[in-house]
């Protein structure tokens, strides 16, 4: 485990390979079987619900109405998520023609709909916060992100520059490039 300013990461964020594949996943990361959609952060739960609208173009018959059923948000302070549909999709799901899964919500934000990008938890995957008297950052590794770890390998892209942007927007510019040094260093004294 490396400590870096307020932060403590797992070793496999720092050596992993990883560039998201979406034509070989198909978005697997939206649609996890488990019955929990996104980990969302007390503070994204208003954003989430103020997104909806601008999400809801971009969604199926099913998702739409099950958003004015339902809030898209599950659980307590602590725990919340997006709502989860048939055990997998995330509600916030929308399918493009050739089946790949995306994020409606980033969808709006892209077109200028929406002031909020998505959760922080699906802009970092597969990188995961748990905390620990702060946030440790883990990587987590999933059978259905195979194509991910194919393509970093292959790019010899490490996964910690591959999530630049969720990373700096997690925890700044100047983190970040800590964050990048450490693993940098770590991969040349382990080589």
């Amino acid at each position: 485990m490396i400590s870096i300013d307020h932060l403590l990461l797992d070793e496999a964020v720092l050596t992993t390979h990883f560039a998201c594949d979406l034509g070989r996943c198909k978005g697997a990361c939206c649609t996890l079987p488990g019955g929990y959609g996104a980990p969302l952060a007390d503070a994204e739960v208003e954003a989430i619900r103020q997104a909806v609208p601008a999400a809801l173009p971009y969604l199926s018959e099913r998702n739409r109405a099950i958003l004015a059923a339902h809030d898209p948000v599950d659980g307590h302070p602590g725990h919340y998520t997006t709502r989860c549909i048939d055990d997998a999709d995330c509600v916030f799901v929308a399918y493009t023609s050739d089946g790949v899964a995306t994020c409606s919500i980033e969808k709006a934000w892209h077109a200028g709909e929406s002031a909020f990008r998505k959760p922080l938890s699906c802009h970092l995957f597969p990188i995961r916060i748990a905390h620990f008297g702060g946030p440790y950052l883990h990587y987590e590794q999933f059978d259905e992100c195979e194509p991910g770890r194919q393509q970093g390998e292959h790019l010899q892209l490490p996964l910690v520059e591959s999530l630049r942007e969720p990373l700096i927007r997690a925890y700044g510019e100047e983190t970040y490039q800590r964050i990048l040094d450490e693993a940098r260093t770590y991969r040349k004294d382990t080589a």
